[in-house]
């Protein structure tokens, strides 16, 4: 009788009748409640609708009852994974191992998801002697070098991987420690393969299938190209630069971007239409994706097209944010701010910062700046009170897009950024700007150096990959007041 309630469970569940399985797999458990499979899999069940918590439970029992219940097992360790809990996630992965299970790659990737690379970089330079061909064991360690400022190293993990499997996410891991050493055209063939179907997700850029041509390299002249936004916004704003290139080969240019994006970049340089949507009527003779431009363009060298600023802001919203400004604090220098970016980046632990390690660079400054919170990311009540109390003007409400940012960013003095879009915008709009810089992302140049070379503008702040943050915070604190 249970054998076949659990069949008819999963047979529901596999069906995507969840209801249905939920049901039959609580008749087996009043018939045996000691029925591993059926905790188990209402465990992955309520993980699948959204409820960690009730998961994490159902796994918890699953083992009470069998310790030695290898799914539950790992289950429960992706699932605590995923609810931040790091160290007692490590605890299930390192029991798992030990009973004979091949999850030491998945172990290190969790350390390093945490923003702790070194402790992700031991686990995996402790397992790889014993799992030597095990290519993921090798791609963690590579991530963990180069999130550690170590490109070169990162290089050869990442090589050791590609010879074990030639998988598009060796080739674009390794293009990133590559284009980490300004090693540009040995990467960019390389980057291509961040688009390749193969990839696993959530590695792999997808693109619509388009009717016209991908763009090869072809003459351009007279053509019309449609340029199309991959990544992220700051992705998306750095990469900018690069379609005036194409302009000067002849192209008539037009970039399909996110709608938060479209305004901004309709008046990027070089850009004749910036659209969020393809209209029916859309001719072009070729596309490309935009992160493809200067591999396309042959630009073996990434520093090519420097020039800022390559976008700007609208006068009338400038003139709007200035009248706004002068109500706030007349004659006041105005910086603004910006301590944390998207949290489901998969570097956000190593770049973003709290709220309370910023408060400090404003405590005790010259009363004649205004520090303005551009945060846009939705804040509960009691953190914009908390920055209203420490005396910042939260804004992020009064930027429905990049815009509108990059209208108050020009009539700031200064910018003081972590990795983020933000920290493009104003090195693209050649703001002053101090960026806080955790070294993981190769396009700022190389960590530790005194000048980005990506934005004139931009100065550089930092992360010291074994310290944390506190010498670049204390060096940028001393750097505000010296300057206010």
């Amino acid at each position: 009788m249970t054998l076949t309630l659990l069949s008819a469970a999963m047979a529901a569940e596999q069906a995507d009748d969840l209801d249905t399985a939920v049901a039959q797999y609580s008749a087996v458990l009043a018939a045996d409640p000691a029925c591993v499979e059926a905790l188990n899999n209402l465990g992955a069940i309520a993980a699948r609708v959204g409820q960690p918590e009730d998961a994490v439970n159902f796994y918890r029992e699953a083992l009470a009852h069998r310790p030695d219940f290898t799914p539950s097992r790992i289950n429960l360790a992706r699932t605590l994974a995923s609810l931040g809990l790091t160290s007692e996630a490590d605890s299930h992965y390192a029991e798992a191992i030990r009973r004979g299970d091949s999850l030491h790659a998945e172990r290190a990737q969790l350390w390093l998801n945490a923003g702790e690379p070194a402790t992700a970089q031991q686990i995996a330079q402790d397992a790889c002697p014993l799992r030597p061909a095990d290519a993921d064991l090798w791609l963690v360690l590579g991530n963990a070098r180069l999130y550690q400022h170590s490109p070169e190293e990162a290089e050869l993990c990442y090589r050791k991987a590609q010879r074990l499997a030639d998988t598009p996410r060796a080739r674009a891991n390794l293009a990133l420690a590559l284009l980490a050493q300004s090693r540009f055209a040995e990467a960019w063939p390389l980057y291509e393969s961040r688009y390749d179907p193969a990839l696993r997700a959530p590695d792999a850029v997808r693109f619509d299938t388009l009717p016209w041509p991908q763009w090869q390299g072809e003459p351009l002249l007279g053509k019309r190209l449609l340029v199309v936004g991959e990544q992220g916004f700051g992705d998306q704003i750095h990469f900018a630069r690069f379609i005036a290139q194409a302009v000067t080969q002849g192209a008539s240019v037009e970039l399909l971007c996110k709608p938060a994006l479209r305004p901004l970049l309709d008046n990027a340089v070089g850009v004749s239409k910036a659209l969020d949507t393809l209209p029916a009527d859309a001719r072009y003779d070729y596309w490309t994706p935009l992160l493809s431009l200067p591999y396309r363009l042959g630009l073996a060298d990434g520093r090519a097209c420097l020039q800022t600023p390559y976008l700007s802001a609208d006068p009338a919203r400038r003139t709007q944010w200035r009248t706004q400004l002068d109500a706030w604090g007349p004659g006041k220098r105005k910086i603004g701010l910006v301590w944390a970016g998207a949290a489901g980046n998969t570097v956000d632990r190593l770049r973003s910062l709290s709220l309370d390690a910023v408060l400090p660079l404003t405590a005790g400054l010259n009363p004649d700046t205004l520090f303005l919170s551009l945060q846009t990311s939705e804040l509960p009540a009691h953190e914009l009170e908390r920055q209203c109390l420490a005396g910042l003007i939260p804004v992020g409400d009064m930027l429905p897009d990049f815009a509108a940012t990059a209208a108050l960013i020009a009539e700031l003095d200064l910018v003081i950024a972590v990795d983020t879009a933000v920290a493009h915008l104003a090195g693209a709009l050649n703001k002053p700007t101090w960026a806080l810089l955790p070294g993981t992302d190769w396009r700022w140049g190389r960590p530790g150096s005194p000048a980005c070379t990506l934005y004139p503008s931009v100065r550089p702040f930092w992360r010291d990959p074994v310290t944390g943050w506190d010498k670049a915070l204390t060096q940028l604190g001393a750097a505000l007041r010296e300057r206010t």
